[in-house]
């Protein structure tokens, strides 16, 4: 029988346009390859850059973050700017949204919002695990679960959303726009169960805003999916965000690592699950975690004990902007910051640069806001750059900058 329980949802918001014109004049002069991994290659808005070599995909981000940064980084540091290439250009994708509607179960065609394709087969996620998710929904339709209309707005089924971790271990979420057809969605759970999966969950979505996220109704199987980051296990739920490239937010993470040296204690501003402050957090004595999203201070709590991190582990759950107006630096505070894609945003930027820590690491997953806080942030310099290319075959990236206080004080 299914678990019954309650939550509510995020919304991640799109990445700027910036980054993404220029990346493609940088592309321009880039020759394309004749043949490339997926038949639905370019119809399908999933892939963007499978007719550039991955090698090119990389030296195209470095060129396109150095125009948008321009003089901002100190020359040494713009000579020696490099983009990290992720450990695996396919098969990456710890999460992957799939539309169903009208009979077909696949991603939005590019530039095409209401027109989706149906995918036979998908390479951003291991080939093996895409087919059994195929499996799944091909179940759907012999049981007679209807799909949504993603441009009339009508129907049931909206998203089949799967969560896998490295060790290919599956969560497997269908998002419904209605609380009906309970029979026919408890044998498609089995079904899932049957074909691997370790969880299953109902998301309920009602609302017209197209997101693949809902309240939960129902689970079947194992309530958490297990995530593995470095010598770190880290549980998640349908809802929680977590990053989807995992090998390559370790590298992050070794890059982060040695400018905690010297700290007593780290801040983990913006913790989510808590993966920062836990893979991080042996190296200082002590870690205060902030988080605003209720369900993800629960697993944030979880994780710390399940990690033997909870007794030397401050969780303030709240919003970061309110959290640090009468928040105690510490001289041997460094803050680790990994907002959401809007930022650190204005009163934030501002608390930090009147009082923050000496020293700050701000990984970002868009080079355009990253920008706009640091012209925010005139007390601080940056002392080290770095891109790391967590979504190969796509215009996104990740850029982190170490910043160190003294420019303007």
């Amino acid at each position: 029988m299914p678990t019954h329980i309650g939550a509510g949802a995020v919304i991640i918001p799109s990445m700027s346009k910036r980054m993404e014109k220029a990346l493609i004049a940088a592309l321009t002069p880039v020759a394309r390859l004749d043949e490339w991994p997926c038949p639905h290659f370019p119809t399908c808005g999933g892939c963007v850059l499978q007719d550039r070599a991955y090698a090119d995909q990389v030296a195209v981000k470095r060129t396109a973050l150095l125009e948008l940064w321009g003089a901002l980084l100190p020359p040494a540091l713009h000579d020696a700017f490099t983009v990290t290439p992720s450990p695996d250009p396919f098969g990456y994708r710890l999460r992957m949204d799939y539309v169903c509607s009208d009979d077909r179960m696949g991603l939005r065609q590019r530039k095409r919002f209401f027109a989706v394709l149906d995918v036979q087969e998908c390479h951003l996620i291991p080939p093996a695990t895409f087919d059994l998710v195929r499996a799944v929904y091909n179940e759907t339709r012999r049981l007679g679960i209807p799909d949504y209309n993603v441009y009339h707005g009508t129907g049931f089924l909206r998203y089949l959303v799967l969560r896998r971790n490295v060790r290919d271990e599956w969560l497997l979420a269908f998002v419904t726009s209605a609380h009906t057809h309970n029979a026919e969605l408890e044998a498609a759970a089995q079904f899932a169960l049957a074909q691997g999966a370790t969880s299953v969950w109902w998301l309920h979505n009602p609302h017209q805003s197209d997101t693949s996220f809902g309240a939960p109704l129902a689970f079947w199987g194992a309530e958490h999916l297990p995530q593995y980051v470095a010598d770190a296990t880290l549980a998640v739920g349908p809802n929680t965000f977590f990053q989807n490239n995992i090998g390559g937010f370790e590298q992050i993470l070794q890059f982060a690592q040695p400018h905690l040296a010297g700290a007593t204690r780290l801040v983990d501003a913006y913790a989510g699950v808590g993966t920062i402050g836990i893979v991080l957090g042996r190296e200082v004595e002590r870690v205060v975690a902030m988080e605003l999203v209720e369900e993800s201070v629960g697993l944030l709590h979880h994780n710390l004990r399940l990690n033997g991190l909870d007794e030397r582990t401050e969780v303030l759950a709240g919003d970061v902007a309110v959290l640090l107006r009468d928040f105690a630096w510490q001289p041997g505070d460094v803050a680790v910051l990994d907002p959401p894609r809007a930022g650190l945003m204005p009163p934030v930027c501002k608390l930090l640069n009147e009082r923050g820590p000496q020293r700050i690491v701000y990984i970002s997953c868009n080079a355009v806001t990253q920008l706009q806080d640091l012209a925010l942030l005139p007390n601080y310099r940056i002392t080290a750059a770095r891109g790391f290319d967590l979504f190969p075959q796509t215009f996104h990236s990740e850029q982190v900058v170490v910043l160190e206080r003294g420019a303007g004080d």
